[in-house]
């Protein structure tokens, strides 16, 4: 299967590609803005591919360039870090009829765009998925597994946590501004007794991984706001994601939120402050973990997944949600990663790529 990366060049779209070709799950074709990281990108798989990659520049500001690209391929995936050019990438898609599978961060913006074309990917016979990865994309993933395994689940909590070596990283300063403006704009909501609420009060949480009890704060997901459609029972369920530190939790986020508010037009300059934050008072260790709690009419279970890269937890699912497209005949329309991956299949591809799950249940 040819599969072509949107934003190959970025921290994810180049492990993504890597994970493609040595988990010989399609033959990636890059794409980005500069012929030279290309390059560089594709000489550096080079031991990984029988032969050397496709690659091409592409504006996808330009309609014609962006079709011209989507009709060399079976599946494109999306490794922007903004969606601001998603209705121009949704237009190519329709046009040429190519599946495509994203790694936005999750957004109001982003969700009407899709939900708006849903008849039409339909129509078309185009599959898309939405909110893969880690961070949306496992969580509700692991909530139908957990609800598989220990059937008549009540209350799910899913606690989140990743750390980078910020300083060491690359980022483009339009993505560090996006992900500021995201945080800000954050959904802060749970279900609580069958309803949906905002919950300010940050949960003190132990991963048991030597780190210590971190503060973490509900994240809104759409998947979780779905997850009752496939888990009827469920009263009670949230997503919380561990802060960065005290430092950048109580000050610098807080300090850049009210900047982002006084002068929107300077989120690239803010973006800039933030990431020099991260790299200044973060330890520069990395990680990423997910932590389950359930109870049901089953009794309680407990689901631990951890891997040593975030973005290569970001990577790995992709590959399998990718691998499971390839094995049945596609389901047109719109999809949630979470929602649209057979759960015993997905994290058995997980663990077969060497993600860390351990499962514990009390009956």
């Amino acid at each position: 299967m040819k599969i072509g990366i949107l934003g190959a060049t970025g921290q994810a779209g180049k492990i993504i590609a890597a994970k493609l070709l040595s988990e010989k799950a399609g033959i990636p074709v890059l794409f980005g803005r500069y012929p030279e990281k290309l390059e560089t990108l594709s000489d550096s798989l080079r031991h990984l591919a029988s032969e050397k990659l496709e690659t091409a520049v592409v504006d996808i500001r330009d309609p014609n360039a962006l079709e011209k690209a989507f009709r060399k391929l079976d599946f494109m995936i999306i490794a922007l870090s903004s969606p601001e050019n998603l209705p121009a990438i949704i237009s190519a898609a329709l046009a040429t009829g190519t599946h495509c599978i994203d790694i936005l961060l999750g957004s109001k913006e982003k969700r009407e765009v899709l939900e708006s074309n849903h008849e039409l990917f339909k129509k078309s016979g185009i599959c898309y998925i939405t909110d893969c990865g880690y961070h949306p994309g496992i969580p509700g993933a692991m909530a139908r597994w957990a609800d598989e395994l220990c059937p008549g689940l009540h209350d799910v909590d899913i606690f989140g946590s990743f750390g980078l070596n910020w300083k060491a990283k690359r980022f483009a300063t339009e993505t560090i501004a996006d992900f500021t403006r995201e945080l800000k704009t954050m959904d802060m909501s749970i279900l609580e007794n069958s309803q949906w609420k905002t919950c300010l009060k940050n949960r003190r949480f132990d991963f048991n991984d030597g780190r210590g009890i971190r503060n973490c704060f509900a994240m809104g997901m759409d998947e979780i706001r779905i997850i009752r459609q496939y888990i009827p029972t469920l009263n009670n369920a949230g997503f919380f994601i561990a802060g960065f530190g005290k430092v950048v939790d109580w000050v610098v986020l807080p300090s850049c939120f009210a900047a982002l508010a006084l002068f929107p037009n300077a989120k690239q300059q803010i973006g800039k402050f933030f990431l020099w934050s991260l790299g200044t008072f973060c330890n520069g260790d990395e990680w990423a973990e997910m932590r389950l709690i359930g109870r049901g009419k089953g009794g309680t279970i407990t689901i631990a997944v951890s891997y040593d890269d975030p973005y290569e937890l970001t990577a790995i699912p992709v590959v399998a949600c990718i691998r499971q497209f390839a094995m049945q005949p596609a389901r047109t329309g719109l999809w949630r990663q979470a929602l649209y991956v057979d759960p015993s299949f997905f994290w058995r591809n997980l663990q077969n790529m060497g993600v860390q799950v351990s499962v514990t249940m009390n009956r």
